[in-house]
């Protein structure tokens, strides 16, 4: 498990923004489809594109349909993890 970043705003119903905060080294393309989980190890989503400067990027992650409106509220300013 590896930390993403944290979870800056939803992005209509569907999506949430991730700001990354741990750049290291990793190639960003390589994080493209994969599963996010937050801190109880919880399925959330899987990052669809990433934007941004390359010193500052950000991830656009879908949200999965199990999850409802207020569970994707509560994951706002928490942080999310990457399988």
């Amino acid at each position: 498990m590896k930390r993403l970043g944290t979870v800056s705003h939803l992005h209509g119903k569907s999506c949430f923004v991730v700001k990354y905060d741990t750049p290291d080294g990793t190639p960003l393309n390589r994080m493209m489809n994969l599963q996010v989980i937050d801190k109880s190890v919880r399925p959330v989503g899987k990052v669809v594109t990433v934007f941004g400067s390359e010193k500052q990027p950000y991830f656009l992650v879908r949200i999965f349909r199990e999850l409802d409106a207020a569970q994707a509220k509560k994951l706002v300013k928490e942080k999310v993890y990457v399988k």
